[in-house]
Parts: C-alpha cells; structure tokens; sequence
C-alpha cells in the first residue's frame, strides 16, 4: 500500500471496489472503471434479453458514516443524474460496514430550486430483493419489456 494515500483515498477506492463486485454480481458489463474520465464512476452494460445492451450511469460515494434514510448530495451532481438520458443509479458506500445504499435521482421526486447547494436525496438499503429490482431497472427488463407488449397489443 503507497503510504501517501489519505484515508479518504483508501475509503472511496474500497467503495469502488465493493461496488464493482455488486456489478459483476448483477451481470453488468463494466465499460468503463473509476479512473477513466467520463464525468462518471461506472458506465455499465447489460444484455437487455432482445439482442441488445442497455447501458446506465452510476456513481459512487462513500462513507465510513452510517448512512440513514436520505444522503446529501451536491445540487449540481444531482440535476447530472436526474437529467441524463440513460438510467442513472447513485450507490452510497458504508465502506466500514460493507453496506450499499441505493437512489434513482429524479428531479420530480425533490423540489431543486437554483440556489440550493445540497440535497438530501432519499436512500434505501440494498438487500436481496432490491438488488434483483436494481438488475432489472438497470437491464431494462421491465421498462422494456412492458413498452414492447404495448408495442405489439
């Protein structure tokens, strides 16, 4: 281990970690990795189940605080997820107790006015069952799916 690294360095690289093998456990492809510079932590994939691949956006922080039912999240990084056009999942990081937490930005759900720096966005816990729902948001299995039967009715 370099001893130059913070703390704070070491507690967000865990977090990346832990969550590279929440993907990999999902069945995600990872395009792209925290190093890379797309504005992102991870640009992930999926096989949508129709022959093609769904892509989403996620990103990451990490705490060694317990985490409660909402996390602050910096105003402009939250309209970024709020407003992209591909899913955009935040997964907040107890690196001390290896727990994630999980939110779907969306701007209708939280009143952001212009001047507001932070928000408070609320999280839930990742457990078995949320995790399959977190698969199938990400892989488009139920949006998809839903769209084509109307497609086709």
């Amino acid at each position: 281990m370099n001893s130059t690294k913070s703390q704070a360095d070491i507690v967000t690289r865990r977090a990346e970690l832990l969550v590279e093998l929440f993907l990999d456990d999902l069945g995600a492809t990872v395009v792209s990795n925290p190093r890379s510079d797309n504005g992102y932590d991870f640009i992930v994939s999926f096989p949508n189940g129709d022959g093609g691949t769904n892509f989403s956006a996620i990103e990451v922080k990490a705490t060694e605080r317990p985490i409660g039912s909402s996390y602050p999240l910096d105003a402009k990084w939250f309209k970024r997820l709020a407003h992209s056009n591909i899913p955009s999942l935040l997964l907040v990081v107890d690196a001390k107790q290896n727990r994630l937490y999980h939110a779907w930005p969306d701007e209708k759900d939280l009143a952001v006015s212009e001047d507001v720096r932070t928000v408070r966005v609320p999280v839930a816990p990742v457990d078995d069952a949320v995790k399959q729902q977190i698969r199938e948001r990400l892989a488009g299995e139920v949006t998809a799916h839903a769209s084509l039967r109307g497609l086709k009715g």
